[in-house]
C-alpha cells in the first residue's frame, strides 16, 4: 500500500528527516521492515539508484509539512533546527529519537571560533528540544554518535579514503595517538529503530561510539587497508601540519579542515555508550571498513 495520509491509521508513521543522509539512507529499510509507513524528508530527494518502497513516500520540507500531522513519530536525520521546527507543527508526534553529535561533549574547549559556536548551536537546541518535549509530554530521546562512516557522505573518514584515492598518503600529526571510536551508519540507523519501539522510560540523551577504540593513527591504516593500498603515513610536525593548514585555508585551496582539526589527532575523543549498550542492546561493529563503506550502498528491500 502506497505511503498516504488514506493509509490505515493501525500503520504507525514516522517522519524521516534527513532521508538521504548517510545514517537516513540506512534507516528507511529499517523503518519498512519494523512495520512504519515513512514520509523521508529530503531536500535532495531519493538518491539515484536507492531501491523504491511501497511504504515511503519522498517530500521536500514544505510537503512534509502539510502531511506531518498523522505521524506520531519522528526521526532526525537531519539538522536539529528542522526537527524543532517539524516538532513544534506537528501537535500528534509522541516520539521523537533525534541525532545530534558527541561533538557537544568531546569539543567544548575548541580554539576555532566557528566551531566553537556550531557546538554552542547545537547545545542550545538540544536544550530547547528537551524543554518543548518537557512541556509536551513529548517522548525525546537524543542521540550522540562519534566519527560517523559507512557510505561516503560522512566528512571525515571518506575524507581520508578520498585523500588515499588521490595522492597514495595521509598526512597526520606526529603519532596521532589520540583516540576515536568511528561508529557504521547502519548501525547507527538500527538503534535508532530500537529506540522508536522502546516502551519503557529513555533518558534525555544517549552517547553512541563504534565497537572499537583505536587512535587516529591506526584509524588512518584501516583505511589504507579498506582501499587496498600500501600505508604511507607523512608524519609532520605540529607546528609544520598547522602552519601548511593555515596557508592552504587562506589561499581556499582547501575547505572543511580547520588547525583544530590537525592539533585533535593527538586528544583522545571518547565516549562511554554503556548505557546505550544496556538499555537498547547497542552493540556497533568493529572499525573494519572495506571500499565500499565509502561509496552509497546497494540496499536491497528488506
Amino acid at each position: 500500500m502506497a505511503a498516504n495520509t488514506d493509509q490505515g491509521i493501525s500503520t504507525p508513521g514516522v517522519l524521516l528527516t534527513g532521508a538521504s543522509s548517510q545514517i537516513g539512507i540506512f534507516a528507511i529499510p529499517k523503518l519498512v521492515s519494523a512495520g512504519f509507513r515513512v514520509l523521508a524528508v529530503s531536500r535532495k530527494g531519493k538518491p539515484s539508484g536507492y531501491p523504491d518502497f511501497e511504504q515511503v513516500q519522498w517530500l521536500n520540507e514544505a510537503g512534509a509539512m502539510d502531511l506531518c500531522q498523522p505521524c506520531g513519530n519522528l526521526l532526525s536525520a537531519g539538522p536539529l533546527d528542522l526537527a524543532k521546527k517539524f516538532l513544534m507543527a506537528g501537535e500528534k508526534f509522541k516520539t521523537a529519537i533525534v541525532f545530534s553529535s558527541s561533538s557537544v561533549e568531546t569539543k567544548q574547549q575548541s580554539n576555532d571560533p566557528v566551531e566553537k559556536q556550531q557546538i554552542l548551536d547545537m547545545l542550545g537546541l538540544e536544550s530547547e528540544l528537551q524543554s518543548m518535549a518537557e512541556s509536551t509530554g513529548l517522548k525525546l530521546l537524543i542521540l550522540r554518535p562519534t566519527l560517523i562512516y559507512g557510505c561516503g557522505l560522512d566528512t571525515n573518514i571518506s575524507r581520508l579514503a578520498g585523500w588515499v584515492r588521490r595522492f597514495g598518503f595521509i598526512p597526520v600529526n606526529g603519532r596521532a595517538t589520540g583516540l576515536r571510536q568511528p561508529v557504521h551508519a547502519d548501525d547507527l540507523a538500527q538503534v535508532a529503530v530500537k529506540a522508536l519501539h522502546f516502551n519503557g522510560e529513555l533518558p534525555r540523551s544517549l552517547s553512541l561510539g563504534g565497537g572499537e577504540t583505536l587512535s587516529y593513527s591506526d584509524m588512518a591504516v584501516r583505511i589504507f587497508s579498506a582501499m587496498e593500498k600500501p600505508v604511507r603515513l607523512l608524519r609532520l610536525p605540529e607546528w609544520l601540519f598547522v602552519s601548511l593548514i593555515r596557508f592552504a585555508c587562506r589561499l581556499r585551496l582547501i575547505t572543511g579542515v580547520n588547525p583544530e582539526m590537525v592539533k585533535r589527532q593527538k586528544v583522545n575523543l571518547v565516549i562511554d555508550d554503556r548505557a546505550a549498550r544496556e538499555l537498547l542492546d547497542y552493540d556497533p561493529r568493529p572499525f573494519t571498513p572495506t571500499v565500499t563503506d565509502f561509496s552509497l550502498p546497494d540496499l536491497q528491500k528488506e
